[in-house]
């Protein structure tokens, strides 16, 4: 803001107050027209005023000139004094002493007549319609200039503020150009990603985003260029400076300009929402996974269910079940106390996990019910049930003595016995029962 006498400060920027320079060049211009030693601007409330002297003017009329407008009859209008030893209109504007004055003209300007300008000089100066105009001419340009640098400080008094609010907020922001390139970066991204400002700006998020969230990020940023988004709200992973990912939320609002309308930028709030999606990742663990064993659960299991009868539907494949149960867990759990109890349910629970394959599902119901949801063929079903029937049936350790369990198992599969989930688990259970009613510890079709 060169030019401007800088006074004041919101959030350590300087905010220009008052037009030193060009009200200066006002009383230059001035003084060439009218062809005088002296002319000044003051304002109201202003301690100081803006003065341009030739170099005939004296000590009084330099005096003079500093006082022209120091009385307080401000909403006089247009004043001139064409000789001012014999115009009685000139009475009392100036202080006794001050005989170097012959010619004196004020106008006022600005809002509430806010302003005045006045021309000096030592010899009389008649006046004249176009003289009169010229001289109001002149401080209706003062009045611009006044009104000029208002706006220019509200502005840059809104900028600051602006300015001050983004580097005062936990939130980052960032402004930047449809390209993606960032064009400012607030000085919280020190906390948030370890960066200076200054390192983050020409460059692009999606330089720093995390390989997995970079096809998504993509797509989102040319559906900002292409107009598409306003405003959204977008979860991704950026690298921390020293190489950890951070997950962020991202609220980004398109810029326009404001003439044309078109867009020419957007404007971002970042946050830190790592406890948040750690949450979310505790409240989905609970939600879908047994916390005594870690096995999905039986909301879990209904929905893999229902995905592989689907999908059997189209493939033709078949899908088996085993619906299992401990055998003789309940006397464990009534004599030697649950922590003995969910010992077992543990191993039994790891102890399948361990002989099933990469691709099959295993989930804990409840209580000591299980089921798995295979896709092997026909002929290996025998050989992996008798499998789990061994595993589950080797002595179990727990507090120096040893527990031994069976396990019976029923088996449907689809679309043989069923293509509905309730259907097929409807198979499974009767399956199970003529296992235990076999003798338990073995497993039935």
């Amino acid at each position: 803001m060169t030019g401007y006498e800088k006074v004041g400060s919101i959030g350590g920027l300087a905010l220009p107050i008052l037009p030193a320079a060009e009200f200066s060049e006002c009383c230059r211009i001035a003084r060439a027209l009218f062809n005088a030693s002296a002319a000044t601007v003051s304002l109201r409330g202003e301690p100081r005023t803006w003065t341009d002297l030739g170099p005939d003017a004296g000590p009084q009329l330099r005096n003079a000139a500093e006082m022209a407008d120091g009385r307080p009859d401000w909403e006089w209008p247009a004043l001139w004094c064409g000789d001012t030893r014999t115009d009685p209109a000139f009475t009392g504007w100036l202080p006794a002493g001050n005989g170097d004055v012959g010619f004196f003209a004020s106008a006022p300007f600005g809002p509430d007549q806010v302003g005045r300008l006045s021309v000096l000089d030592a010899r009389p100066q008649a006046g004249s319609p176009e003289k009169s105009r010229l001289l109001t001419d002149l401080a209706a340009m003062a009045g611009q200039i006044y009104d000029l640098a208002r706006a220019v400080r509200g502005a840059t008094e809104r900028e600051a503020e602006f300015r001050h609010l983004a580097e005062m907020s936990t939130d980052t922001i960032i402004r930047g150009n449809l390209d993606g390139i960032r064009l400012y970066v607030s000085p919280s991204i020190r906390t948030l990603l370890g960066y200076e400002p200054e390192e983050l700006v020409g460059r692009k998020a999606i330089d720093i985003a995390h390989p997995d969230d970079i096809p998504n990020f993509g797509r989102f940023m040319q559906n900002v260029r292409d107009g598409h988004i306003d405003v959204a709200v977008i979860e991704l992973r950026l690298q921390h400076k020293n190489g950890a990912w951070v997950w962020m939320e991202a609220s980004l609002r398109l810029s326009r300009d404001p003439d044309s309308q078109v867009p020419n930028g957007y404007v971002v709030s970042v946050r830190d929402v790592g406890r948040r999606k750690l949450l979310e990742e505790r409240l989905e663990q609970l939600a879908s996974f047994d916390p005594l064993t870690g096995l999905p659960n039986r909301s879990q299991f209904s929905q893999r269910l229902q995905s592989a009868l689907d999908r059997s539907s189209g493939t033709g494949e078949s899908v088996a079940l085993f619906y299992m149960d401990l055998d003789n867990f309940k006397g464990i759990n009534d004599t030697m106390g649950h922590a003995a109890g969910d010992s077992v349910l543990r191993v039994c629970a790891a102890r399948l996990r361990a002989e099933l394959r990469q691709d099959d599902f295993v989930a804990r119901l409840g209580g000591d019910e299980f089921t798995a949801i295979l896709t092997a063929d026909e002929s290996e079903l025998p050989e992996l049930a008798q499998r789990l029937v061994s595993a589950v049936g080797a002595p179990i350790p727990h507090g120096g003595q040893e527990f031994r369990v069976g396990l019976s198992v029923g088996i449907a599969r689809a679309p043989r016995d069923g293509t509905s989930p309730d259907v097929l688990l409807s198979a499974a259970d009767r399956a199970l029962y003529r296992a235990k009613a076999a003798g338990r510890n073995t497993f039935r079709f």
